[in-house]
């Protein structure tokens, strides 16, 4: 046996005692996210692949999955967590092939294995690795990564058809609360201003700081910003430079930047801002680093809708980020409507994965009214939701109201929804209802805007 083999088996024996010296953390919090483990347990076994932006609670999610397998009767030597960005861990090959027979040896478990895999994409050969065991039934896959190669989408050929993915978002506003451990009665809340006000207040932070679960447990606005920073810093070097060898990283530094804080965007413009400040960049290396960042899930560009594919390309695509905090953290200006649209984007996301027959952009016209959202099912528009802060502004209302309007006649649709922080009313216009919602009653799932009902979007529990 070589030294090489030796030396991986030797720290792979470490991470595995390790890791059943500690199952899962205790200061474990689990998310609200129902997982039909028949993936696992029935005739024809997948490949659980979890993926999302980094420090969005993949790791933590993964002993989740752990923890709840165990609880299913599972033999704890079963079940083994390792971490490829463990520096212990050499970037080859030979870590996963090893990884099993070394299982065998130091615990002697001869039964199917439980394996939760965190940042798998960081092995080289992974997902030819993950087919042959799945394949060959030796263990049940839990892995997870900060790409999307992981995504329904762009899985590998390999794992086509024989994998199980699901997208980890942010933290939704229910468990925003279960995350600060908050307790707030929702019968007849609207009946009790102090409830209510504590309930805002909550929404209000929840709103301006965003869902990153690590971020949410620390208190103080200085330090959220500064951990937030990091992050941003970890994705540029680690998820997009190092995963896709960057060679101008101030240049893409500045787009980040510039993503942040553009609501609207496009290559040509963003190519001029850069050129502008003295980057020696091209149009399509500007497209490259867009879709860097798209790659790793810090932001998603979303099309105006049009019936021809040359207007869905000329015209600029709106600009949502990963999260909030980003926004907060970074963009030079910002306000509440901002936040509140950007929040509202990720939520329609987390509502509508898994489901390829919907898709989401916004709509304008040629007289310049505009509406946020038009959810579109099997290319059929079946919701238009507009997103403001406050309607107390007569001209803002007017605004948000008539395009709505607009859109509904287009569309043929009877009916319109505005998501405003706290103002609720419904109102016909011209035959067209005009539903505005307190927003933070849809986070909640006390009002829902069919048909875009989650696959697991659990009320938060009345106490």
């Amino acid at each position: 046996m070589s030294s090489t083999i030796i030396n991986i088996d030797g720290v792979l024996k470490r991470v595995l005692i390790e890791s059943q010296d500690l199952l899962y953390p205790d200061d474990l919090i689990e998310r609200a996210i129902n997982v039909d483990f028949s993936f696992a347990f029935g005739p024809i076994s997948k490949v659980y692949a979890v993926h999302g932006l980094r420090r969005v609670g993949k790791t933590y999610f993964l002993y989740q999955l752990r923890k709840q397998v165990i609880k299913q009767g599972v033999e704890r030597l079963r079940t083994y967590y390792v971490n490829m960005e463990d520096e212990r861990i050499p970037r080859r090959t030979r870590v996963l092939t090893r990884l099993i027979p070394v299982i065998r040896e130091v615990f002697g478990v001869r039964d199917t294995l439980f394996l939760f895999i965190d940042e798998i994409h960081r092995i080289p050969r992974w997902s030819a690795w993950a087919r042959r065991i799945n394949d060959s039934k030796k263990a049940i896959l839990f892995i997870s990564g900060s790409t999307n190669k992981l995504s329904a989408d762009n899985m590998p050929r390999e794992l086509r058809g024989r994998s199980y993915p699901l997208r980890l978002y942010p933290l939704a506003f229910m468990e925003f609360l279960m995350f600060r451990g908050i307790k707030i009665s929702l019968e007849h809340i609207e009946l009790s201003d102090e409830r209510l006000s504590e309930l805002l207040h909550y929404f209000q932070e929840y709103i301006e700081f965003g869902g990153m679960p690590e971020i949410v447990r620390v208190k103080g606005k200085h330090r959220k910003i500064i951990l937030a920073h990091e992050y941003l810093k970890t994705i540029i070097n680690r998820d997009i430079c190092d995963q896709f060898d960057v060679d101008n990283k101030s240049a893409l530094e500045d787009l980040i930047r510039l993503l942040i804080n553009s609501k609207e965007f496009s290559i040509s413009k963003a190519y001029n801002v850069l050129r502008s400040i003295g980057h020696r960049v091209g149009k399509e290396t500007v497209g490259k680093y867009v879709g860097y960042a798209e790659k790793v899930f810090f932001v998603d560009q979303v099309p105006i809708f049009s019936r021809t594919i040359k207007d869905q390309l000329m015209y600029p695509r709106k600009i949502y980020i990963a999260d909030n905090i980003f926004i907060t953290s970074t963009a030079l200006n910002y306000d509440f409507g901002r936040l509140l649209e950007n929040m509202v984007y990720i939520e329609l996301k987390r509502r509508t994965y898994g489901d390829p027959t919907i898709s989401i952009h916004y709509w304008r016209n040629r007289g310049k009214g505009e509406v946020d959202f038009i959810v579109l099912k099997n290319l059929k528009p079946i919701a238009l939701i507009q997103v403001a802060w406050s309607l107390e502004d007569e001209s803002v209302r007017k605004r948000e109201i008539n395009s709505l309007v607009k859109a509904c006649r287009e569309f043929k649709l009877n009916r319109g929804i505005i998501l405003t922080y706290k103002e609720e009313e419904k109102l016909r216009v011209n035959g067209i209802i005009i539903e505005i919602i307190p927003a933070w009653k849809w986070f909640l799932g006390i009002i829902d805007i069919p048909p875009m009902n989650p696959q697991s979007n659990p009320k938060i529990p009345h106490h």
